[in-house]
């Protein structure tokens, strides 16, 4: 009896053990499906969506070879389908009621309105790759931004990282005599790069803003997804309404329907794509979104260069690995600095 009673407690402490062990290996696998699943949703959705933006900007319909070219009425379709996804995904989800002020989504939408307008509306002087690899370069306005408005310090890899990137883009821009220069495929690609210019300094000043946001209020994906494009949407409308887009693009769309599969692609792709952005951020940090979204962008432009045929020189096969070595660098940093939870 003695010794059954003694080895009891044995058996149970190593039937606990191993339970333990079991849970955690189930939980790492689980951690790493999760990441293959949104590396794999995050890949396929943008770079169709990225196919269809480039389509719509690039071939041209009929015999009289019109381009759609209705920046805003695009955006504001595929506003339309960002908000009907998340209130779809919101119902589902459920959750806690958002205490943050309708009006403080407005602030930020209005800059990302703004920079989404002017980067989407650059794709009519320059090629996709070169929208693509100068929207990547997001750590130069942040810095700028913080360091000039906010009086944030950063450290010396930063602005190294910052520097790297620059004299990338400026390699990658600079005109050389070459019929496989991919900046001589815009008729004024000198306006692309101002615009886009402008759209990345939005983005630093949104960055922070949207920062002390989620700090203060703690709103969930779901709730800033469905706000911040409810937000997006009337901002849309109205700048399709100003420019006088809307009935010019419906005529447009009667007039040559094969454009319909093509509008479709780029306002799902979007939807869906937003939710696995939204999801990898919640569920896996924002630091694992910036890794898959970066490298996500490097074959955006491989995918671009293999679908349109975009002819790029060797210099700036150079400068394309260049920003992306810097923008490497900064993850890398980002993940170093990240503090150890045990």
């Amino acid at each position: 009896m003695s010794n059954g009673v003694t080895h009891q407690p044995n058996r149970k402490s190593e039937d606990n053990h191993k339970k333990k062990n079991e849970i955690s290996i189930w939980v790492k696998y689980e951690s790493e499906a999760l990441f293959i699943f949104c590396v794999v949703g995050i890949y396929i959705f943008y770079l169709y969506y990225g196919k269809a933006q480039e389509q719509l900007n690039a071939i041209s319909y009929g015999e009289e070879k019109k381009k759609f070219g209705f920046t805003g009425f695009l955006l504001f379709s595929q506003c339309v389908f960002n908000v009907l996804s998340a209130w779809i995904v919101s119902l589902i989800v459920g959750g806690k009621k958002d205490s943050t002020p309708f009006l403080k989504y407005g602030f930020v939408s209005t800059l990302l309105v703004i920079s989404t307008y002017l980067s989407n509306h650059s794709i009519r002087y320059i090629s996709y790759p070169s929208q693509v690899l100068a929207k990547s370069c997001k750590p130069v306005p942040v810095l700028i931004m913080g360091v000039l408005f906010f009086k944030r310090k950063y450290n010396l890899l930063k602005y190294f990282i910052v520097v790297i990137v620059c004299i990338g883009i400026a390699i990658f821009m600079y005109p050389r005599r070459s019929k496989s220069n991919i900046t001589n495929e815009g008729y004024d690609h000198i306006t692309g790069y101002i615009l886009l210019f402008s759209s990345l300094m939005m983005d630093g000043i949104m960055g922070p803003f949207q920062d002390k946001m989620v700090r203060t209020y703690r709103p969930s994906a779901t709730h800033m997804m469905l706000n911040t494009n409810i937000w997006n949407c009337m901002l849309f409308a109205i700048i399709t309404f100003l420019t006088g887009e809307f009935k010019p693009a419906f005529d447009f769309i009667f007039q040559y329907p094969e454009v319909i599969p093509t509008i479709l692609v780029f306002c799902i792709t979007s939807a869906i794509g937003q939710q696995f952005i939204f999801l990898t951020t919640n569920k896996l940090g924002s630091l694992n979104c910036s890794t898959i979204t970066t490298t996500r962008k490097f074959f955006s432009i491989l995918a671009s260069i293999f679908w349109f045929g975009h002819k790029i020189n060797s210099q700036q096969w150079f400068a394309i690995g260049l920003v992306f070595f810097g923008l490497g660098l900064d993850v890398v940093q980002s993940y170093a600095s990240k503090p150890k939870i045990n």
